[in-house]
């Protein structure tokens, strides 16, 4: 009895806990330092490095108009994931705007830039840690970069708004909203399973669907979003996002350079 007691105490010290520093750190996608254990940690660094070199490569005969398209991506995006918008339980959610970034410049540019956004919200604003920079890097710029734009492209098909506007709009809300929910499983991964983290008290079960819970409504909020600006563009026939005047563009990014 004694045992099964001590178990529960346990149990619930674990839950209130996992709870207590989820909500302190706003349950957000930006991971502070010492959540991450170092050799995992030094793991994402590696891998985001990789990721990096190669959309620098791939980015290097980018021309003036879609470095200026960057550019404005990078500071719009920051400026919007500074307005955070209202969810449940007096949390608030922001755009993460990768999938709008990938659209417009591709998913290595997209990288690029929201490495950048990264860098500057770490070092100047203290929005996730320096040190888990890399982890950060790895979930916002690369998986929900290459995630989201790859469910865009396969459900969009090379259609355009004039061929199908049903389908290109949801291909547009699907990518932005699962850029969200699987960067938040990933950091929910991250910083709850004990193999991976070994320096919080943080537990998996807990943390996986308390993350997933508001991200998903985050990630609704970023499709929302998403597809509103990308309608404002065709709208005013801005057709910048897939450049969607060429229904022949090519997964590949053919013809981008």
């Amino acid at each position: 009895m004694k045992t099964y007691k001590n178990k529960l105490s346990h149990r619930i010290y674990v839950f209130v806990t996992t709870i207590f520093n989820l909500i302190l750190r706003g349950i957000s996608l930006h991971i502070p330092d010492g959540w991450i254990d170092p050799a995992f940690l030094i793991i994402t660094w590696l891998v985001s490095i990789i990721i990096i070199s190669i959309s620098l490569y791939k980015m290097r005969d980018i021309d003036e108009t879609r470095l200026a398209y960057m550019a404005v991506l990078g500071g719009t995006i920051f400026a919007a994931q500074m307005l955070n918008f209202p969810i449940v339980g007096g949390t608030s959610g922001h755009l993460l705007g990768g999938v709008l970034a990938a659209g417009i410049v591709g998913p290595w540019g997209a990288v690029l830039v929201i490495t950048v956004v990264l860098l500057i919200q770490a070092l100047a604003f203290g929005d996730g840690g320096i040190i888990a920079l890399g982890a950060n890097i790895y979930n916002l710029a690369i998986i929900s970069v290459f995630t989201g734009y790859i469910i865009l492209r396969l459900v969009i098909r090379n259609r355009t708004p004039d061929q199908n506007r049903i389908q290109f709009f949801t291909g547009v809300f699907l990518g932005a909203f699962f850029s969200v929910v699987i960067a938040s499983i990933c950091a929910a991964i991250e910083i709850g399973i004990p193999i991976l983290n070994s320096t919080t008290n943080v537990s998996f079960t807990i943390a996986l669907p308390t993350i997933l819970f508001y991200h998903i409504l985050i990630g609704i909020g970023e499709g929302v979003i998403t597809m509103a600006i990308v309608y404002y563009f065709y709208s005013i026939d801005m057709n910048v996002f897939l450049e969607i005047e060429n229904p022949t563009f090519e997964f590949s990014e053919k013809g981008r350079t």
